[in-house]
């Protein structure tokens, strides 16, 4: 009798990538049915009203929106203050997407942004078949393409989507490259991926960080010191190439060379004796005294926060301490810290729906609530880690992708220290965490066993 290691070998095994593939269509469409069901509406954009239709809004909804209205109206090169004060990338790539006609934008803005996060949790988890964690490849891709969370940003109004979907991709893409170990596409592979963090950093410029990072790290396992260095100038030559564009944008349309001047307000909100470590509309901020123009000043913000960290270590640990909490945070619950009320996801959550209840109040946010919202957060980081370690006990390959993802999350979570606590500013790095918790997830319900697949062709 065959045994049964042998005889689970001998079993038909699922095609995989037409699964993922059936699946990530089947989300896609269910998507655009969601989008040509979305009621549209009007809302006062730069005082004159704005129509909305096929997308929802979005936390910064109305400050994107205001951003490409005033492109649209003068320009690339517009003055409107919204467009030097935070990043002109985003209002950019729905100028962009206008050319197909500015009554579609936004539809277009939906459909696109949903496309890409289909396509990209497709890649990803193809790419993770191929290596030792194919058993856990389809528990990552449902994980991320059904978490509601995630899923449903991709049609609102805002870069979170865009930017996880970039860290699905790049990460699969250096997977695909370590499979085949092609010299000649590495390059391309490389190029690719530089042109993906480039423009997740026009977007949004603290993910720079984590580009470089990955890119480097990348380079050096590929390449090593010598002959990577180069390759290295040429990667951050073609990131860096997407922001400076928005430093020429402001320079030619203020005279300020700065791809935004809020960093400085943004730290200074999350740094002060009366701080909280969140968002507040007064008793915040260290003194500073400030000259010259809104990017000089923007930029002694900068160093008079930083420098009062220093001169006061143990309040700057008590507000990091603050800020961690509020970047892992739920997203809904007495523990919530953010920006995220306007999650599409919310709005039809089973919980917010309790909520509307006569004693359900007292339930979500009381000492119920409050241990809830304490074991999903502390379960979500034990599961989190508990899948890097498993990664990181494994060769090569399966440490180095597990190296990857704890760049993308570590770097945004140590950013957010010194600057505000948000839980709107993981959901960038959500691609990341959730693949980490599905590895941690799977091998806690296999005893701690890793179910890794042998074989040198998986190499």
């Amino acid at each position: 009798m065959a045994s049964k290691s042998k005889r689970a070998r001998m079993a038909p095994q699922r095609n995989l990538a037409k699964t993922f593939m059936y699946w990530a269509i089947a989300v896609f469409v269910l998507k655009l049915i969601i989008i040509f069901n979305i009621q549209g509406g009007n809302i006062n954009i730069s005082s004159r009203p704005f129509f909305v239709d096929r997308i929802w809004l979005g936390s910064d909804g109305e400050n994107y929106l205001t951003g490409y209205d005033a492109l649209s109206r003068e320009g690339v090169f517009s003055k409107v203050g919204i467009l030097n004060y935070w990043p002109a990338g985003y209002p950019l790539v729905i100028l962009f997407l206008s050319i197909l006609g500015k009554s579609w934008a936004l539809t277009t803005l939906s459909i696109t942004q949903s496309a890409i996060f289909s396509f990209s949790a497709y890649f990803f988890a193809l790419q993770i078949s191929k290596t030792k964690l194919k058993k856990f490849s389809y528990l990552v891709f449902i994980l991320i393409l059904l978490n509601p969370t995630l899923s449903l940003i991709s049609v609102w109004i805002g870069y979170e989507s865009l930017t996880a979907s970039g860290f699905l991709l790049a990460t699969g893409l250096i997977v695909k490259d370590f499979i085949e170990r092609d010299n000649k596409k590495f390059i391309k592979y490389l190029s690719i991926n530089s042109v993906i963090f480039g423009l997740l950093t026009f977007m949004q410029p603290r993910l720079i960080v984590s580009g470089i990072l990955i890119n480097l790290f990348w380079i050096l396992m590929r390449k090593g010191v010598k002959t990577g260095s180069l390759l290295v100038i040429v990667s951050l030559a073609i990131t860096l190439f997407f922001p400076s564009t928005l430093i020429y944008r402001n320079h030619k349309a203020i005279g300020v060379n700065s791809i935004s001047t809020n960093l400085g307000v943004t730290m200074n909100i999350g740094a002060g004796d009366k701080a909280t470590g969140g968002y507040m509309k007064q008793g915040f901020g260290v003194p500073c005294t400030l000259t010259g123009n809104e990017s000089q000043q923007d930029n002694q913000r900068v160093k008079c926060v930083l420098n009062w960290y220093v001169s006061n270590p143990t309040k700057a640990i008590k507000l990091f301490y603050n800020k961690t909490l509020y970047f892992w945070s739920p997203w809904f619950g007495p523990e919530a810290q953010g920006t995220m009320a306007r999650s599409p996801w919310l709005a039809v959550s089973p919980i917010q729906e309790m909520h509307q209840g006569v004693m359900a109040p007292n339930l979500v946010y009381g000492g119920i609530g409050k241990l809830i919202s304490w074991l999903w957060l502390l379960g979500g980081l034990a599961l989190l880690l508990y899948g890097y370690l498993t990664l990181w006990r494994q060769n090569l390959l399966e440490r180095f992708i597990g190296n990857i993802a704890m760049i993308v999350i570590s770097t945004n979570w140590l950013i957010s220290l010194i600057s505000i606590g948000d839980h709107r500013f993981r959901v960038p790095i959500m691609g990341m965490s959730l693949f980490l918790q599905a590895i941690g997830l799977r091998t806690l319900f296999k005893g701690g066993k890793a179910p890794m697949v042998e074989g040198p062709a998986l190499r």
